[in-house]
């Protein structure tokens, strides 16, 4: 589907906001560290943090301040749960997905092959569904030391080419960079690729010297990242929708630290937050592939025989995400817990409907629908 999502960047307009992101100010209640390893012109940071920072700023009448980190100083993106268990910040992005022992039933949900391809949707079903419907979710951040907040859903991923593919033969054999998961790994191995799991800032550097062929990624990478500098084509198949990108995680102990005021406040931008996260990624990735075009590079829907292979892989698949789950994750009841997320699904299709698809009217539905319930006194303790 074409998703059309007008927005204008924030990060202009929130500059002056910048230096109070990064020190604080004098009469700060709480102050918190914050890593964001993406950069900081990242829609994570840009349409995401800055506004939360402000709405922070607002809530507590100036009295809580954050210091941002971005760029993966201090924390890269798989350091950053480690980093939180070890106090070295109070706050930080976590791909769920780098952690599936410690997280098996949010690794389960994000396998989980779901009836749209609107990020939105997802998003908003996702989060509600951990938030409300998932109680071994929360035990399992809970015993992991730290506190969830939500997660975005990225644009669907595709795949970014260092050469011109268009066909499952010209794709086996090639390097491919995965975001982790189980099932991203299983996808690579049905489409006879070889996975490499690293962070997405090391990306460039890996294509620019050839040591990945390709990277499955949502396409704004091709500017947050450079790739346009040295990617061939894409290919707008849509592998997988990662839905686990968690961007205020917080250490236990740090959220425990906060007033309950501070938390409530937190709850209630948070959940905006993660859909103007996602309805960004959409903009910029659209924003990115036509400007690939306007470069030369070749950007191809997929053909019938990549679209049948990629059904074919769904279809047997499902499978073994249910065995993966009795067996690895000890999911008693994994078909039960499908048909509750499909279910929650459908149910964010009716609210996209009904919002215009808007970013802030759906993620003010999302802190009705599930942030609204959470009580602040007892929440992540």
């Amino acid at each position: 589907m074409s998703c059309k999502i007008s927005r204008i960047s924030v990060f202009a307009a929130l500059a002056p906001l910048v230096a109070g992101a990064f020190f604080g100010g004098d009469a700060a209640a709480s102050s918190i560290t914050l890593n964001q390893y993406v950069l900081p012109k990242h829609v994570v940071v840009t349409d995401g943090t800055m506004p939360l920072i402000e709405e922070m700023k607002q809530a507590t009448d100036g009295g809580f301040s954050v210091r941002l980190f971005t760029g993966g100083t201090p924390l890269g993106a798989q350091a950053t749960m480690g980093g939180l268990q070890a106090g070295a910040v109070d706050a930080g992005m976590v791909i769920l997905t780098y952690h599936p022992s410690e997280l098996p039933m949010v690794q389960y949900l994000n396998d989980l092959p779901v009836s749209t391809d609107d990020t939105l949707v997802v998003a908003g079903a996702f989060n509600e569904y951990v938030l409300t419907r998932c109680p071994r979710c929360l035990e399992e951040f809970k015993a992991a030391g730290v506190t969830f907040t939500g997660s975005y859903t990225a644009a669907p991923l595709n795949l970014i080419n260092r050469g011109v593919y268009r066909t499952p033969e010209d794709l086996v054999g090639k390097r491919v960079r995965i975001p982790g998961g189980d099932f991203n790994s299983r996808w690579a191995a049905y489409f006879g690729l070889s996975p490499i799991n690293v962070g997405g800032s090391e990306v460039y550097e890996m294509m620019n010297r050839g040591a990945v062929d390709m990277t499955l990624n949502p396409p704004a990478i091709l500017q947050t990242h450079s790739l346009a500098e040295v990617a061939k084509s894409v290919i707008t198949l849509p592998v997988a929708m990662h839905r686990v990108s968690s961007p205020f995680v917080f250490s236990a102990k740090s959220w425990a630290n906060l007033t309950e005021q501070e938390r409530r406040a937190f709850l209630d931008a948070a959940a905006v937050a993660q859909m103007r996260i996602t309805g960004a990624y959409l903009v910029d990735s659209e924003e990115a592939l036509a400007d690939a075009r306007a470069r030369g590079i070749e950007v191809f829907e997929p053909g019938d025989a990549l679209r049948a292979k990629m059904a074919a892989f769904l279809e047997q698949d499902i499978e073994t995400i249910y065995r993966i789950a009795r067996e690895q994750y000890g999911i008693d009841n994994p078909e039960e817990i499908r048909a509750e997320f499909n279910a929650m699904i459908e149910k964010w299709k009716g609210i996209a409907e009904e919002t215009g698809r808007d970013p802030e009217k759906m993620g003010q539905r999302l802190r009705e629908n599930a942030y609204s319930g959470l009580d602040a006194s007892s929440y992540g303790l």
